[in-house]
């Protein structure tokens, strides 16, 4: 899992040149909440982009979705912005997927730091 913490306002851009980095680009999926994904910059890249998400019930709606998705994509983005305590119990429930999972957490810089677990 790489985890990719910060606000920074053009935040999906580094997030797209972090994927890139470690991956090809094909078959990435972009997860996150309604309204929450910058659909066009996700259609220049050929991104499939899901809005499957509520704050209220992220973790049992991720592990629906990761359950209905396995083996469709090599990458998954979690474009969610959670907070520091729900990171480990998203890494719990991504640890037995074979796809690169990136997972986007609210941070009070702006500055982006990726930490790769």
């Amino acid at each position: 899992m790489i985890i990719i913490k910060g606000n920074e306002p053009r935040k999906i851009e580094k997030v797209w040149d972090i994927v890139k980095k470690d991956h090809s680009g094909n078959k990435v999926a972009i997860v996150g909440y309604k309204g929450d994904i910058p659909h066009n910059f996700i259609r220049a890249k050929q991104m499939a982009s899901y809005e499957n998400f509520t704050e209220k019930n992220v973790l049992a709606e991720m592990e629906r979705f990761l359950s209905d998705v396995k083996g469709r994509f090599e990458a998954l983005v979690l474009y969610i912005d959670c907070e520091g305590h729900v990171v480990e119990k998203i890494k719990e429930l991504t640890k037995g997927y074979e796809e690169k999972i990136f997972l986007t957490v609210n941070h009070p810089s702006e500055e982006l730091i990726v930490v790769k677990e």
